[in-house]
């Protein structure tokens, strides 16, 4: 399959939802971790790369990675593509907790 058909193919799959995967919550849960060991060894390594680096590196991207989604997907992703307000209002939600309730209010009252 070249990548045309993939992205014609992805496109006619409105969302998809990992939480319904055929492999089970075991090897989601899995995968994330391998996922964030990947980025935890990138930060390490822009640190200086001493192993000893990897707490602070955990606490950057706890501390970082919603900011960082929520950036990535208002500034880069929606230039191109649509997004769920969902998907804000939840990024919201995690980047400023104190303000869950106005959020929710005001997509109570505008976006539904």
């Amino acid at each position: 399959m070249n990548s045309k058909n993939r992205v014609d193919f992805l496109e006619r799959r409105e969302e998809a939802s990992l939480k319904n995967s055929i492999f089970g919550e075991s090897w989601l849960e899995e995968v994330k971790e391998i996922d964030k060991h990947e980025i935890l060894v990138k930060i390490c390594n822009m640190l200086d790369g001493d192993p000893a680096n990897f707490g602070i590196a955990e606490e950057i991207f706890d501390k970082l990675r919603f900011e960082m989604a929520k950036y990535v997907i208002h500034h880069e992703y929606s230039k191109e593509e649509t997004v769920r307000y969902r998907l804000l209002i939840w990024l919201d939600s995690k980047t400023n907790p104190e303000n869950v309730d106005k959020i929710n209010e005001f997509g109570n009252l505008y976006l539904k």
